[in-house]
């Protein structure tokens, strides 16, 4: 008997149209009991349409982010006249902060690894269909195991000691990202309820522990030293910040995420999963497994951000040692549209706008909040942009009309 006849057991409802689906007998109501939406709509003929060249597809895609910053920065001019300053001379101070000296740059570069990794973390959500407002938790759940970790001599090799304290800050974070997935795919609790509360969580026990049980003692709240054994290297000695190897690892899983995602089995029924559920259970895609594969894998890059931060910058783990790179995170996956290696440049513009800000004070004499004005404003318009992206109706070609017997 030939495949595509072979007789079905009653093994249940999803089995049997799973079954139906390899062989090629998929039904016109095989959704147990949900009918596919049916329309009286014409076909519409698509084969007079001509794909843009890749280049033109490239820079439609780029278009709506950069006119978004484009707009940003606009208001934040604005927002300079009104203080009394000059936005041509607040501009030039911008650039200098972040990129006058070698020690500005480093600061951009160190700054820019905590909100690579975050940004990756929320794309990677992002493409499985959720929202992880989760990795400021995640991030602080990553450092404290790394400081626990790695400011405890156990005798080993710094090849040894310093990947166990990154793995530990990986694990952490998946950990604490896995819970607000499983709640999702399980018993359908929103994951944006879940992350927040996790985000306290997770604060206030680092917190409670640097102060407390893990202070290192004196007037500083913090905990003891990372051992030179768990050190990060030096990729980039510059004073006063020096950057470590970090930023390679960064970018690594910045282009690991990308090739996973676009190159792969598993990458292609992922992002299936966030583009249509419905449509990924119909052929067979487990919907839930991916949903907390997707929450644990940006956790885990939330996470490994944290360990980054203690082991190859403050060697140490103080009490709200993050400025907020978790929410910063979502602005830069917004801007990137949720693309991984479009996240370096955004990250880097976000590193260099936290890096001169201050500067944007103490020369300009302009409240450095508007850098914050400028990040929200670019946040807005992205999600403007998406929300008018989503209602606008797709192009359509003539209708094509039924054949008739001659």
């Amino acid at each position: 008997m030939p495949p595509h006849r072979r007789p079905l057991r009653r093994t249940g409802c999803r089995t049997a149209r799973q079954k139906r689906v390899r062989y090629g007998q998929s039904r016109p109501n095989d959704d147990c009991g949900e009918r596919l939406p049916v329309t009286s709509e014409p076909l519409q003929d698509r084969s007079h349409a001509v794909d843009p060249p890749l280049g033109v597809t490239r820079v439609r895609q780029i278009a709506p982010s950069v006119g978004v910053l484009a707009v940003a920065f606009a208001v934040g001019c604005a927002f300079v006249a009104l203080s009394g300053g000059n936005p041509f001379h607040a501009g030039a101070v911008l650039l200098y902060g972040a990129f006058g000296t070698s020690g500005n740059i480093a600061g951009v570069i160190a700054k820019s690894v905590p909100l690579i990794l975050t940004g990756l973390s929320v794309a990677v959500a992002f493409r499985v269909g959720l929202f992880n407002i989760g990795g400021e938790g995640q991030l602080y759940a990553g450092a404290l195991v790394s400081a626990a970790l790695g400011a405890t001599d156990l005798g080993l090799p710094s090849f040894i000691h310093l990947p166990a304290v990154l793995l530990a800050a990986l694990a952490a974070g998946t950990v604490w990202g896995v819970i607000p997935g499983w709640l999702k795919a399980r018993r359908g609790v929103h994951e944006v309820i879940n992350t927040i509360m996790l985000n306290y969580i997770a604060i206030q026990t680092v917190d409670y522990l640097v102060s407390g049980p893990l202070n290192a003692g004196g007037y500083a709240t913090r905990t003891h030293p990372i051992v030179p054994a768990a050190t990060m290297p030096e990729l980039w000695s510059v004073e006063p910040v020096p950057v470590s190897w970090g930023v390679v690892v960064a970018l690594a899983a910045c282009v690991a995420t990308a090739w996973w995602l676009f190159n792969t089995a598993g990458g292609v029924e992922f992002r299936a999963v966030g583009l249509n559920p419905k449509a990924s259970r119909a052929v067979g895609i487990a919907d839930t497994r991916k949903m907390i594969l997707g929450m644990g894998l940006a956790g885990g890059l939330a996470g490994l951000a944290g360990g980054l931060e203690v082991v190859g910058l403050h060697h140490t783990l103080y009490a709200q040692f993050s400025p907020g790179y978790g929410f910063d995170g979502i602005a830069v996956a917004l801007l990137a549209q949720s693309h991984p290696v479009a996240i370096i440049p955004v990250a880097v513009l976000f590193g260099a706008l936290r890096t001169a800000d201050r500067w944007l004070q103490l020369v300009a004499g302009v409240p450095r909040d508007i850098v914050i004005i400028i990040q929200g404003v670019a946040v807005l318009g992205v999600g403007l942009q998406t929300a008018l992206t989503r209602r606008a109706p797709a192009p359509h070609g003539p209708p094509v009309q039924p054949a008739t017997a001659s």
